[in-house]
């Protein structure tokens, strides 16, 4: 279980705000609930000219406070993603090998940025579902196999929607296929909770069973752990859980797909149901 971070806005701005100083910040976030610290990474990824950029690492945030927080406030863009990791291990690898800048988030190509909290319960056979771009993969995290998943729907000229309904109908099927051979797994995901970006608009995907969602949220406890929320304006800001107490965040269901967008002086959105479930 990890926590996002994403913000929109019409014009660069930096995000040291949500990620250090407001009072369920991504870094209060990391270490706010012993039995459930954040501490195998973490990255905050942003734009250049167009191009998408990340700084990782694959050590806590509250152990390199000093770095993050410089990160943080030196970050200026018009969309920025962070990301803090508590590694899934799906494979059951060693610990070691979990954690390196590779497996940490942000992961981005070209112009797209990604994040996620949840995991592939099977992560070799949904490797499969990635053709020629299983070679792009460069670490062990099962969230990676998501990530090329959606930037391989969207070269073959998919829509957003059409690639998130796409991921977790092809999971259903392979796990048809192949649950026998995972006897201590019940399903084949659990959590497709994603923001990412193609510079352009942010887009915020919460899909979680209610099985997985019945533990509370990390830092104020008043919400489903899974249950993905957003703050309307600008900016407009989406994350995992809220970040202040007396913002009127929006809570995102099971299903629903938030997708923003800097129009003028504003940043306009729409949250629409995809899910056929």
């Amino acid at each position: 279980m990890c926590r996002l971070f994403g913000m929109i806005s019409n014009e660069p701005l930096s995000a040291e705000w949500y990620l250090v100083e407001a009072e369920c910040s991504l870094l209060q976030q990391s270490r706010a609930d012993p039995e459930r610290l954040q501490g195998d990474g973490w990255g905050i990824g942003y734009y250049v000219d167009g191009a998408s950029c990340a700084v990782r690492s694959e050590k806590p945030i509250y152990v390199e406070v000093d770095r993050y927080k410089s990160v943080a406030l030196n970050t200026r863009s018009k969309i920025i993603l962070a990301h803090i990791r508590k590694a899934s291990n799906p494979r059951g690898l060693p610990s070691e090998k979990l954690l390196s800048i590779e497996n940490s988030q942000p992961f981005f190509f070209r112009n797209i940025l990604f994040v996620h909290n949840g995991t592939i319960n099977i992560p070799d056979e949904a490797s499969e579902l990635l053709g020629n771009y299983k070679g792009m993969i460069k670490g062990v995290n099962d969230s990676e196999i998501y990530f090329w998943f959606l930037v391989k729907s969207i070269d073959d000229g998919e829509s957003v929607e059409a690639a998130l309904i796409g991921f977790e109908d092809a999971l259903q099927k392979l796990w048809r296929d192949c649950f026998q051979s995972h006897p201590k797994k019940r399903r084949p995901y659990v959590g497709l909770n994603a923001i990412f970006s193609d510079g352009e608009k942010l887009y915020a995907y919460c899909r979680y069973s209610e099985e997985d969602g019945d533990s509370p949220s990390i830092c104020l406890r008043d919400q489903p752990v899974f249950q993905m929320c957003f703050l309307p304006g600008n900016p407009l800001v989406v994350a995992s859980e809220k970040m202040t107490k007396s913002d009127e965040w929006i809570p995102l269901k099971s299903g629903q797909l938030l997708t923003s967008w800097a129009k003028g002086t504003k940043v306009e959105h729409r949250v629409e149901m995809i899910s056929r479930v």
